[in-house]
């Protein structure tokens, strides 16, 4: 009987740290958006600068893409937020008033050494304000 019940307060104490050391990567995510004190002290110190960036995005999309998409890329390309040190340049947005939707899909470009590969996450974000692109 005793065997019994170490044998269930192992098994409660199991599950008790399971649950505690789940939870969902995005929420470990460093979110830092466009616009804010944090965003633009970040891009300031990152060895890979905006305009690099830009370039690396569309180097990648020309190689990966066909020229239809290259091009779709390359107009409506838009920078809502920084991941991880990742710039990540999405088309999700679909148009340029529609401030919420897969954001976080796209190219991501790391800060740190130009790495390219394109990621969709398909988790619904908002964003404060429309991001960064160039024409």
């Amino acid at each position: 009987m005793e065997a019994f019940k170490l044998k269930n307060y192992l098994i409660i104490l199991f599950m008790i740290m399971i649950l505690t050391s789940c939870s969902k990567g995005e929420e470990k995510m460093e979110i830092i958006a466009y616009g804010t004190p944090e965003f633009e002290k970040f891009i300031k110190n990152a060895p890979i600068n905006l305009d690099k960036a830009w370039s690396l995005q569309l180097d990648y999309a020309k190689k990966n893409y066909d020229e239809w998409n290259y091009n779709w890329q390359k107009k409506f390309s838009t920078l809502f937020f920084i991941v991880d040190d990742y710039y990540i340049f999405t088309t999700g947005h679909v148009n340029n008033k529609m401030l919420r939707g897969y954001l976080l899909d796209g190219i991501w470009i790391n800060t740190k050494t130009g790495e390219a590969f394109e990621k969709k996450l398909q988790k619904t974000i908002e964003s404060k304000q429309m991001g960064w692109g160039k024409e």
